[in-house]
């Protein structure tokens, strides 16, 4: 029960601050979207302070949540006396009834789904999760030895609050959440942009469901990925931008600023998509106001950069860089050597990127289709004069273009659908005259979205997942050009399928489904953390020899699942044992003056790595046991 009550307070934050802000408004969703970014900012300064005293435990955290809370309470009674609730809940035809009803089914069955369901993204094995395990038992969101750097250098926001929820409900339960009220809450910011492009409320609620029926999006809002909490974040800071415009006051400045150093302290991707956007609001507003303007983008930059202090002074100490790693090199235990930026530019660059960027939506369950569309992208590098699988532009090394079926995967699925639908409504928009100066400037801010986004990054079978937040930006415009069509039925038919087509990704979800033999339901909670990858190490942990050893080092590559080996020697060996790399050969071995000693009495060893005369400082260790994926070591 307390358990329970811990990670309901953080929520009753949140609820009284949207409950606060949108009093006596005509419109509660501006208010949500204030709430949530203040909501953010409160997370990110309690990690931060409680870190500096090594002090991230459930007692602190709880007594901050609840310091919080009775904080924001005082001020909730001072100022909702006498104003009464939001007004703007009038339901509208039976059709955008429909709509409603239909986006709230989605919403709330992936919604089961994250709870029941375990988190198991690979990527959450490597280094989501992994960096929050880490955090909890040193107390500290600081740098430690890895062998997975990206638990250090990437941007932690979604870790952060995963951290929070994980310590105070005392299991993983709540960590998929975090996704699913991103996907609730750009949905309801995607809505709110809508309106500030024009549309009428049947266009904002358009604007809703096409956010809520992207396909990438259903599949990760059920997941501890982050590019859905990008998403909302970007649309809280583009909408700030709007408000600021209007208001240009330094409350509106601070704003902007808190919603786009969430963004940044979220995913790096979130730096590409802001960028166009922000150039378009500066551009106006030094137009507009002049030095005054000049002053409310300082405050916007000032505040977005002190949000990220923490995590760039982290990142500069160890990799002399506040972004962290621009290449990595030598890590783990062998020499990878890759960088994620296009090492070459020039136009046929662009093009290619831009093609195969795209092409990545075409995919089908049909491999003749799959295989068409391939070798028609495959000729065009052929015109260009470039590969289509150079490895200057294409990751990971060694990497193919092709276009294969992985519908319901939701590292890879495409967004057939929503592709065509955005491509065509940016055109309608760029074309058709009479649109206002802010609807032409937020559409010119899409196709530069996703120029640089083909400009810098290297292609990879995955740039679906990043393009995330560029589909729920892009969500407001295609509201806004079906909101207007005068064919209503048109719109209606093709919203009706949206909502229909979007069902099989809520229901097939490969790494958590309901409508499979073995579904979130029938199959042990152990077993589906390894849904995406068969590499189970349930039989090494049962076989360590001495049950009171609660010292286990861990010898990983750097794509191990490391999170399931700590969820398994928790439920073997109690919730007193202390995990560690060992033998850390990558920059991060730095660290290792930071932390006590530590002499394990096992080893976990991923195969091939383990060897027959592994020591571990000074002290050899010969094999235990080995089983198909893991190797036991003991002292000698």
């Amino acid at each position: 029960m307390l358990n329970l009550f811990a990670s309901l307070v953080p929520l009753l934050v949140f609820f009284l601050l949207w409950d606060m802000l949108s009093r006596g408004k005509e419109d509660w969703r501006p208010a949500f979207l204030s709430a949530a970014v203040a909501w953010g900012v409160l997370l990110t300064l309690i990690t931060e302070l409680l870190s500096l005293f090594r002090a991230i435990a459930f007692w602190p955290l709880l007594g901050a949540w609840c310091f919080s809370l009775v904080m924001v309470f005082l001020a909730w009674r001072k100022s909702v006396l006498g104003k009464p609730l939001a007004t703007n809940f009038a339901l509208g035809s039976r059709f955008e009834l429909f709509l409603l009803m239909g986006s709230l089914f989605i919403a709330g069955t992936v919604g089961l789904i994250a709870l029941v369901a375990p988190p198991n993204t690979w990527d959450a094995m490597t280094y989501h999760l992994g960096r929050v395990v880490h955090w909890m038992q040193n107390k500290s969101v600081a740098h430690y030895p890895t062998h997975i750097l990206r638990q250090l250098y990437m941007p932690p926001w979604s870790e952060f609050a995963i951290l929070h929820f994980q310590i105070l409900s005392g299991a993983d339960r709540l960590a998929n959440g975090i996704q699913w009220f991103s996907m609730l809450g750009s949905a309801i910011g995607a809505s709110c942009l809508a309106g500030r492009l024009g549309a009428d409320r049947r266009g904002q609620i358009f604007s809703a469901v096409v956010s809520m029926t992207i396909p990438m999006g259903i599949l990760q809002g059920s997941s501890t990925q982050n590019d859905y909490v990008t998403a909302f974040w970007l649309t809280c800071f583009v909408y700030s931008l709007f408000v600021m415009r209007e208001r240009s006051d330094a409350r509106s400045a601070l704003a902007c600023g808190a919603s786009l150093g969430l963004a940044m302290l979220t995913k790096a991707t979130a730096y590409i998509y802001a960028f166009p956007f922000l150039l378009g609001a500066s551009w106006l507003l030094l137009r507009a106001f002049g030095g005054r303007g000049f002053l409310l983008l300082s405050i916007t930059a000032f505040v977005a950069l002190t949000i990220n202090l923490g995590h760039f002074l982290r990142n500069t100490d160890l990799f002399s860089n506040p972004l962290g790693l621009m290449q990595e090199d030598r890590v783990g235990h062998y020499t990878i050597q890759y960088r994620v930026s296009n090492e070459v530019l020039s136009i046929p660059v662009l093009l290619s990127n831009l093609v195969r960027n795209a092409a990545i939506h075409l995919s089908t369950p049909s491999t003749p289709i799959n295989l068409f569309f391939e070798r028609g992208v495959i000729s065009l590098h052929g015109v260009l004069g470039i590969s289509p699988h150079d490895p200057r532009t294409t990751l990971p090394l060694g990497a193919r273009f092709e276009i294969t079926d992985t519908w319901f995967n939701e590292d890879s699925t495409g967004n057939l659908l929503h592709f065509a639908l955005l491509t065509a409504s940016i055109f309608v928009l760029a074309w058709k005259r009479g649109q206002s100066r802010e609807v032409r400037l937020y559409n010119l801010g899409l196709i530069a979205a996703f120029l640089v986004f083909s400009l810098s990054l290297k292609w990879q079978p995955f740039h679906s997942r990043l393009q995330l937040p560029w589909f729920v930006l892009g969500s407001p415009v295609i509201g806004v050009v079906l909101g207007g069509e005068r064919r209503k039925w048109a719109a209606n038919a093709i919203l009706g399928l949206l909502l229909v087509g979007a069902l099989p990704w809520v229901f097939f979800n490969k790494a958590r489904p309901l409508a499979a033999p073995q579904n979130i339901f029938n199959t042990p909670r152990e077993v589906q953390y390894f849904r995406a990858r068969h590499s189970p190490y349930s039989r090494a942990v049962q076989l360590l020899p001495d049950p009171d050893c609660k010292q286990i080092g861990l010898y990983l590559d750097l794509d191990s699942g490391e999170y399931p080996f700590w969820v398994l020697l928790y439920q073997r060996l109690g919730r007193d044992v202390r995990i560690e790399a060992v033998n850390v050969e990558n920059i991060s071995a730095r660290k290792y003056a930071d932390w006590p000693a530590f002499t394990p009495c096992a080893v976990l060893a991923i195969n091939p790595l383990a060897a027959d005369d592994f020591q571990v400082n000074g002290r050899a260790y010969a094999v235990y046991q080995r089983t198909k994926f893991v190797t036991i070591l003991t002292p000698r």
